[in-house]
């Protein structure tokens, strides 16, 4: 089982139905609980080792104590067996406080009966296997979500409302679940930070799950919109160009980030005691050039010796498109507007080649569960890149050359 013992999600912390409200005692309808990671890693590449993509300009260098570090503080509230809300913010390297993306939740639940509930308001992006824990390291086995699976979507959270309904199934719990709202997050697009917005959101998930086994499908899409600082000073230069070079407006028109994302996901956990297995694959399509069509995939497997969990992980992240490259005018130019193609023609290749991802990484590690809540790791990831799929990597696509680097993490987990 994940270690969640004491960092439950709070769509399980929940009164009985059945108990009158004068029944609750003042102790039971409001719990504050907390978590936090304080981690260093090193990175022995020329590019800087990024979580996932809402880190950016981090400029840590080779070894960075911010790249994993966090904490994070809960508020859950139960007015009635019915009525309950929860709030959760964390702070951790790559949030955009000025935009409220440390809000992880801020929700009210409404739960009519045992096997319905309805929650509006901030919610958990409902996508993954650790969905609700991506942030509390101490609920998993890494020192960190696995990169080239969790790195390709970073969104943490989305405005909106969920139903869900569960119900027994034979010795488990089925659950679905229905999403709907709006995205907005910071992106690091290598060349720079921008907003990007997911419009119209709306997923479903499928769950199962029993004492040994836990399986899981998520379906969704939603309509991107965003702006990287600087694409306007290039759409403004193939624009002049394009009576010279018809192509210019099509590139043009790639440098916009106005599509629809399609995304499907299926993850399985087995937990018999010693043994955890877990493995998620994925797949995310995008009408923008700029984020394309991406898959990523990984295998976990560890095994309990008393306090200790060796562990090791197979992954893979790759994009299913071809890299980006602008077409060039096909005639003769004169030098000046040649040299300005080119230039332009470049330009656009960076931009929209920035996110562009062909990873393997190869991982072992070790967790120790020194005290009770309290957990420290060590990790160790062998992670080899192509030249132009560096997409995971901070900057990683504006260096040439194919990446090879072993990146070394230690790790101190708790909860309060």
């Amino acid at each position: 089982m994940l270690y969640t013992a004491t960092a439950t999600a709070a769509e399980e912390i929940e009164l009985d139905p059945h108990l009158e409200t004068d029944e609750v005692k003042p102790a039971d309808r409001l719990s504050i609980s907390g978590f936090y990671t304080l981690g260093i890693n090193h990175n022995d590449s020329p590019s800087q080792y990024i979580r996932d993509l809402s880190q950016s300009n981090t400029h840590h260098g080779h070894t960075s104590a911010t790249t994993d570090s966090r904490v994070g503080v809960q508020l859950l509230a139960d007015f009635t067996p019915q009525w309950s809300a929860a709030l959760q913010v964390t702070a951790r390297e790559g949030v955009d406080y000025a935009n409220g993306d440390a809000v992880d939740w801020a929700f009210l639940r409404y739960r009519p009966n045992e096997n319905w509930s309805i929650r509006a308001g901030r919610l958990s992006i409902d996508m993954f296997m650790l969905s609700d824990f991506r942030n509390v390291g101490y609920t998993y086995p890494w020192v960190r979500p696995v990169q080239d699976f969790y790195g390709l979507i970073p969104f943490f959270q989305y405005n909106g409302a969920d139903i869900q309904f569960r119900q027994q199934l034979g010795d488990g719990e089925l659950r679905l679940k229905g999403n709907i709202g709006q995205i907005s997050s910071t992106l690091n697009a290598g060349v720079s930070d921008f907003r990007i917005h997911g419009k119209k959101l709306a997923s479903a998930s499928l769950e199962w799950s029993d004492d040994i086994f836990h399986l899981r499908a998520s379906i969704g899409q939603m309509d991107l919109h965003g702006k990287v600082p600087g694409s306007d000073v290039l759409a403004n230069g193939l624009g002049q160009l394009s009576p010279f070079w018809p192509s210019a407006l099509q590139i043009q028109q790639d440098l916009n980030i106005d599509g629809r994302l399609k995304f499907l996901l299926f993850g399985a956990n087995y937990d018999n005691g010693p043994w955890w297995l877990q493995g998620e694959w994925g797949r995310v399509q995008s009408e923008t050039v700029i984020y394309g069509h991406m898959e990523g995939a990984y295998l976990s497997a560890a095994y309990r010796i008393n306090a200790f969990q060796p562990y090791i992980t197979l992954s893979q992240a790759k994009s299913k498109n071809a890299p980006y490259r602008a077409p060039l005018p096909q005639g003769p130019l004169p030098p000046p507007l040649a040299a300005a193609s080119q230039a332009l023609a470049a330009g656009a290749n960076q931009f929209l080649g920035s996110l562009y991802t062909d990873q393997q990484t190869y991982s072992i590690g070790i967790r120790w569960d020194f005290r009770p809540r309290m957990a420290l790791k060590f990790q160790y990831d062998r992670i080899h890149a192509t030249d132009g799929g560096k997409g995971l990597w901070e900057n990683g696509n504006t260096q040439t050359g194919p990446l090879k680097a072993n990146v070394f993490s230690l790790s101190f987990d708790g909860l309060f």
